[in-house]
This record gives structure tokens, C-alpha cells and sequence, in this order.
């Protein structure tokens, strides 16, 4: 698969308000979604259920972020999503088809702003508790 060129990758929207979340799943569970307080559901991991269970292992290391030669992918039958970084922005493009080519919903990101909404949710399932009070 082709990524976006540099030209292209600048035209992607910039979202200044991005969040990371949780929404729930029809088993009762909670899957991840990327939204924005102004255009509202952004891209999601309809495949990840239950992720407010596996959030309360998570560690930095584990949020989805790769390179524009190694990007982030994960895919499920219909879905697919690819997220990479580069030159300061982190850029998510979401598939309705595990192999297709065409992606319907794209954006970036300012990389800070990204790990920094994933530090918020991690924080929240997974707090780094002082030792007198572990």
C-alpha cells in the first residue's frame, strides 16, 4: 500500500482538539475511538473489545504509533487503520476494507497533543501510584 506524499500528508485536517476515548461495545464491553469535540467521531478499533480491560496494563510504549516506513496497522474483517508519525504530526487513516487501498477518514495530529490524550487514558485505568500509597 502507497502512503500519501509529503504534499498530500499537509493537506490532511488538522485536529486541535483530539481525544482519546472509550465508547460501549454492543457485548458490553469498551472499545477505543480517536474523536474531537468539534467533528466528533474521528476513527476507531472496533476490533479491540474489552480495551478498558487490557488499559489497565498499558504502558507508553504500548500506544499504536509506527513510522511512515513501519506505520502502526491493524486490521479486522472490513476495518483497517494505519497511524504513523512524521515531522512533529501523527497521521491516522481509517479503511472500511481489511485490503483495499482507499481509506475514508484521515486526519493529523501534533504528536504532543497525541501521546498526551493516550497519557490521559492510560492515567485513568492505569495511575502511577505513589509507593506509600501502593
Amino acid at each position: 500500500m502507497r502512503f500519501p506524499d509529503p504534499e498530500e500528508l499537509a493537506r490532511f485536517p488538522l485536529v486541535p482538539d483530539f481525544q482519546v476515548g472509550l465508547t460501549e461495545a454492543d457485548d458490553g464491553g469498551r472499545h477505543i475511538e480517536f474523536a474531537s469535540a468539534t467533528r466528533g467521531r474521528l476513527a476507531g478499533f472496533p476490533a479491540w473489545d474489552h480495551a478498558d480491560r487490557d488499559l489497565r496494563h498499558f504502558i507508553p510504549a504500548d500506544v499504536p504509533l509506527g513510522t511512515i516506513d513501519e506505520p502502526y496497522e491493524d486490521a479486522d474483517e472490513g476495518w483497517r487503520v494505519s497511524i504513523f508519525q512524521d515531522g512533529g504530526f501523527v497521521y491516522v487513516l481509517e479503511g472500511d476494507s481489511q485490503h483495499g487501498s482507499e481509506y475514508r477518514a484521515h486526519f493529523r495530529v501534533k504528536l504532543e497533543q497525541y501521546l498526551a490524550a493516550w497519557a490521559f487514558v492510560i492515567d485513568s485505568f492505569n495511575p502511577i501510584l505513589p509507593l506509600d500509597d501502593a
